[in-house]
């Protein structure tokens, strides 16, 4: 099948590498002018491990894992309330579990395909058309495509999405939470950050330290907030930063002064995608377009890979609309019980009151002990019995 991809993200590139590892004609084409840098680290486990696995990308995977020692929850001085070591928290994965840079993620997908299946960046999908046969798309530089299938890869705020389904109001949860991460060289202030989560929460408002290779410091804040616009400039996002956090201590007064010179500075709504239907005729969703579950469920990225691994193995496997059927029916469910459970995780995470900070912190210190640890596990998704195949 020629087969068109709108999104270059983890979603994309999973799907391109499959789909052309099984002998369909693939292009992608991206808005972005490149492989993406701006993040924040993931948990990486569940059916996304496992679809890793039959890839035979674990060891890719291992290469750019962080070894983070541990969860350690600070003071506003900068002192330890308490730790969680993470080799613990990773049993509740029963192990099968990796630390990463999403950008990471991405590099290591883009090299599995590089020169051999064509990405157009810069461009993304204009308008469309199908028929019964075929799907025949205008892209945003002026060219046009034929082919068998469009499948938009293109996240949260999927234009794919809007042009088949509509405006995307009815289809966003907002979780009322905003999120900023970015990237900078270390400094001596920065000498006691080594090999840990650095987390200094109060109600409404946390933030997360940690180092990556190469002497430099990323961040990453949770907020909530009614203020801002459905997308706020990056002013706007600087702006609401500075007056959520400016009253903080420890290293935060530092961070907020980089902030407005990140190079890699990211800023977006915490939220989720629920649609009745992934596929329309020749068309299809997967990732974050169609089952983002939010970041604060962790395996974003992880679900994203496993339903671009399973949607692979349904079109190798079955005609094309047999093939989009099965793909839906087979995760649709089990993703939508992910949802209600990250719901649950967002109101646990992130307090909103200090009785519920207090509840969390007695919870996380429960997750480590051992009698205790099947109440804690993390609740994922399984691929597919016809997504098993496994390349050597």
């Amino acid at each position: 099948m020629d087969i068109l991809i709108i999104g270059a993200g983890i979603a994309g590139l999973t799907l391109a590498g499959e789909l052309e590892r099984s002998g369909h004609a693939v292009q992608v084409v991206e808005k972005a002018p490149g492989l993406r840098t701006e993040g924040y680290m993931i948990d990486f486990f569940g059916a996304g491990y496992d679809a890793a696995e039959h890839m035979g990308l674990l060891k890719e995977l291992e290469e750019i894992h962080y070894p983070i020692s541990g969860l350690s929850i600070k003071r506003s001085d900068g002192s330890t309330r308490y730790s969680v070591p993470y080799p613990k928290l990773r049993k509740l994965a029963d192990g099968r579990h990796f630390n990463f840079m999403r950008g990471d993620l991405e590099h290591v997908l883009f090299k599995r395909l590089q020169g051999r299946v064509p990405v157009l960046y810069r461009a993304t999908i204009q308008s469309f058309q199908q028929d019964d046969h075929s799907v025949y798309a205008q892209l945003s530089n002026g060219s046009e495509w034929s082919g068998d299938l469009l499948v938009g890869a293109d996240g949260i705020h999927s234009r794919v999405r809007k042009l088949v389904f509509g405006e995307p109001e009815g289809f966003i949860r907002s979780l009322k939470l905003w999120t900023a991460a970015f990237t900078f060289e270390r400094t001596a202030l920065y000498a006691d950050i080594q090999n840990s989560f650095d987390l200094l929460t109060e109600p409404g408002r946390q933030i997360s330290i940690y180092p990556l290779t190469g002497d430099r410091i990323a961040v990453f804040f949770l907020l909530r907030s009614n203020k801002l616009n459905a997308r706020p400039t990056r002013e706007e996002a600087l702006h609401e930063l500075a007056t959520r956090f400016g009253d903080m201590g420890w290293l935060v007064p530092d961070i907020l002064q980089r902030s407005g010179t990140a190079a890699d500075f990211y800023f977006d709504a915490v939220a989720q995608v629920e649609m009745p239907q992934w596929t329309k005729g020749r068309v299809a969703l997967v990732g974050d377009a169609c089952h983002c579950v939010s970041l604060l469920a962790g395996q974003g990225a992880s679900l994203a890979m496993a339903g671009s691994y399973t949607l692979a193995q349904c079109l190798t496997e079955n005609d094309a609309m047999t093939a989009l059927t099965v793909y839906e029916n087979s995760l649709k469910p089990q993703i939508t019980e992910v949802q209600k459970s990250a719901r649950k995780v967002a109101s646990f995470f992130f307090p909103d009151t200090k009785f519920q900070l207090l509840l969390r912190d007695i919870s996380m210190r429960a997750s480590v002990v051992p009698v205790l640890q099947p109440f804690f596990k993390f609740k994922s998704i399984r691929l597919p019995a016809h997504s098993s195949k496994t390349y050597t």
